[in-house]
């Protein structure tokens, strides 16, 4: 994609919207474009200027999505086109999975088990979604997630043709926050290999009671 042909998708003629509070929407842009600057594909996402107000960004927006209808074509890896799209408007942070990094999203038991069996070395990015489940951001490949994960773990897989919230968006203001916070480069994600040879490992997988020191 040319990072520069979006105009046609509402990315770059969107009015600057003086409303949103400067140091949010500073660090929303801050983060947008230091994703971008290492390799993480970000595209702009509706937005809420109160915690239970409308969905700004797209004409009818009923919640948190893509701002352009063809997102797959208006995503950047580019620091300065990311800087340019945050700085028109407070857009959420959301990123295009299947190019570099993908997320498999599990319950928080699953999550703080898993996380538990993996040393400091082997961790990558995790984030917390406002509906409690973890978010384990993992390089992209073509291995796909062992079916006992999906069956015992509840694991989704987030790849290709799909979109995630990226920290510090927010859904009806209660934010996605890290977990463990992310590497500078998306190089650096744990491999899906090794992801799911972790989650396969009987103690991560079985059912769990719940932790109450398990952060939600």
């Amino acid at each position: 994609m040319n990072d520069r042909a979006d105009t046609a998708h509402g990315t770059r003629t969107a009015p600057l919207v003086p409303g949103i509070p400067g140091l949010a929407w500073a660090e929303t842009r801050a983060v947008a474009v230091d994703l971008a600057q290492h390799g993480w594909p970000v595209l702009p996402g509706t937005y809420q200027l109160a915690e239970h107000g409308a969905w700004l960004g797209r004409s009818g927006a009923a919640g948190l999505e893509p701002v352009a209808a063809l997102w797959q074509l208006a995503t950047t890896t580019n620091p300065d086109v990311a800087m340019e799209w945050w700085t028109r408007r407070p857009y959420s942070v959301l990123l295009a999975c299947g190019a570099g990094v993908d997320g498999v999203e599990v319950p928080a038991a699953h999550g703080h088990r898993a996380l538990a069996q993996l040393s400091p070395a082997q961790r990558g990015p995790v984030a917390v979604t406002p509906f409690g489940s973890w978010l384990f951001f993992v390089r992209s490949d073509d291995e796909p997630l062992r079916p006992e994960l999906a069956a015992n773990a509840h694991a989704q897989l987030h790849a290709s043709g799909a979109w995630l919230p990226i920290p510090p968006t927010a859904r009806g203001g209660l934010p996605y926050r890290w977990r463990v916070p992310r590497p500078p480069s998306a190089g650096r994600c744990p491999p899906r290999p090794r992801f799911n040879e972790c989650w396969s490992r009987r103690s991560a997988v079985e059912p769990a009671a719940h932790d109450p020191a398990s952060p939600e």
